[in-house]
């Protein structure tokens, strides 16, 4: 498949799942070669058209300039912050339910937003940065993604939603599943007295073994 239909099949995944709802979020794919496939501005990811998405490059400083296709996102300097990290690739932002009240709840700790209730969330996300708040496409927010300084492949954006990175279509829609699922974890057992975490040993090992970034900084895997 192509890159277009790929995006294509993605969108419709994430709508079918409930993870995106009218014309909220925007998805992109980066290839080998520098080229960005990308959701068009304001339309529905159930119903992404692949002779009609957004056609960008990306230079080698990191910059997108669009070159065909319907107008972009606005929010993709958010996108480039992520191909910037980690090269060709896929990248999801949604608006999704869980993730955005979550958004709305202080940190849990610096290197993630949520507590880590369950080991799965750790298994397949691990760090999880809360990014300060800007207004949705302000270009800030793909600096401030720039600027963290720790190692992550998704982040909350404070009263926003969530990004993430992930190397192939099924791992970006497996890591939007599991993250909106911690997320409503925690928003769950916010309320509950003594709700508990993974101790410190648990979370390493976890991280460890599965490849995941935890702990502050980066290269750091540690409570």
């Amino acid at each position: 498949m192509s890159e277009k239909s790929d995006l294509a099949e993605l969108g419709e995944r994430l709508v079918e799942l409930g993870l995106s709802r009218g014309t909220a979020g925007n998805i992109s794919i980066l290839s080998a070669e520098g080229e960005v496939i990308g959701s068009p501005s304001g339309t529905d990811l159930g119903r992404l058209d692949p002779d009609n998405l957004s056609v960008l490059r990306m230079a080698g400083d990191g910059a997108l300039s669009q070159q065909s296709g319907p107008r972009a996102s606005k929010e993709m300097p958010m996108h480039a912050a992520m191909y910037r990290r980690f090269g060709p690739g896929v990248v999801v932002h949604t608006h999704s339910f869980y993730a955005v009240q979550s958004s709305c709840m202080p940190a849990w700790a610096p290197y993630c937003a949520v507590p880590p209730h369950a080991p799965y969330f750790v298994m397949t996300i691990g760090n999880l940065p809360l990014i300060p708040y800007r207004h949705p496409g302000d270009p800030e927010l793909g600096e401030l993604i720039d600027q963290a300084d720790l190692d992550f492949r998704a982040a909350l954006l404070a009263h926003h939603g969530l990004i993430l990175y992930a190397e192939s279509v099924d791992a970006a829609v497996a890591a939007t599943v599991e993250l909106e699922e911690a997320c409503k974890l925690a928003v769950g057992l916010s309320g509950v007295p003594n709700a508990e975490v993974l101790d410190a040993d648990a979370l390493r090992e976890l991280a460890q073994r599965n490849g995941r970034p935890w702990g502050s900084g980066r290269g750091r895997t540690g409570a």
